[in-house]
């Protein structure tokens, strides 16, 4: 398979776990004695940054190097 190939599949892949994240981000509640949402929403936010930032650099590559 060809070096571009592999990257675009990495960056759709990227893609998907970044609107994972998103969605988790958008729906996680929490309630009772030792609530940890905020930090999940927080950390599920973080995720979906640097996935995003590293798709978008993975589709760059594979678009210049192909």
């Amino acid at each position: 398979m060809k070096k571009g190939v592999i990257l675009k599949v990495i960056s759709i892949v990227f893609v998907l776990i970044t609107i994972l994240a998103i969605a988790c981000a958008i729906t996680v509640t929490g309630s009772g004695f030792l609530d940890l949402s905020n930090i999940v929403k927080a950390v599920c936010i973080g995720v979906a940054v640097i996935c995003g930032i590293l798709a978008f650099i993975t589709w760059k590559y594979s678009k210049s190097k192909a």
